[in-house]
């Protein structure tokens, strides 16, 4: 029952505290009247009034709330738990910089001192799956090239042909001259060779 009763709460309660994230107090602004815009904002976005302030009021300073894209917030935002006494989700502020960037960097050197790899052979590697990708890329442009190419060649071949098979009778001389003149033009042009 409590899951039925959170769940469309939630979704309501995160897109409310987006927008409180979002919308910042103008000059002159008091914190009632900053409300008030969020809320009209809230009832622009969603077509409804917001109707869970209280609850709202009681989250926002909750670490989820107040920092929606950390790794708990993401995991927690949709979760109701049995335990006691915070039902929504994780408080736990994140570990402190230093200590992690302390652990990733033991890790990342007993892992290349096991396995034998090093960061110049992970960077080789990368450089020539580039050169790979990029040779295929210039295959394929080459082969589209190649084959727009042909098509272009043989339409050409195909209007000279009607050129050829036009017939001048009934013609002016005007007309009768010209076509004559694009009839020994494609003669020469495909004449053989020697």
């Amino acid at each position: 029952m409590l899951t039925e009763k959170w769940t469309p709460m939630n979704r309501e309660i995160t897109k409310f505290n987006s927008l409180v994230l979002k919308t910042r107090v103008m000059s002159g602004e008091n914190d009632e009247n900053w409300m008030t815009r969020v809320e009209i904002l809230y009832k622009t976005h969603t077509g409804s009034d917001f109707k869970h302030k209280s609850v709202w009021s009681f989250l926002k300073d909750k670490h989820k709330w107040k920092n929606p894209d950390s790794i708990n917030a993401r995991r927690n935002r949709h979760r109701v738990t049995d335990e006691e006494p915070d039902l929504f989700g994780d408080d736990e502020l994140p570990r402190p910089p230093d200590k992690e960037i302390i652990a990733k960097s033991k890790r990342s050197s007993n892992s290349a001192a096991s396995s034998g790899s090093t960061p110049t052979m992970f960077q080789e590697m990368l450089q020539q799956q580039y050169e790979l990708d990029q040779k295929r890329k210039i295959e394929r442009i080459n082969r589209e090239v190649n084959s727009r190419v042909a098509l272009y060649d043989s339409q050409k071949v195909a209007d000279d042909l009607k050129v050829l098979q036009m017939s001048t009778d009934g013609m002016g001389t005007v007309d009768v001259t010209i076509i004559n003149a694009q009839k020994a033009r494609i003669r020469a042009l495909y004449a053989p060779q020697t």
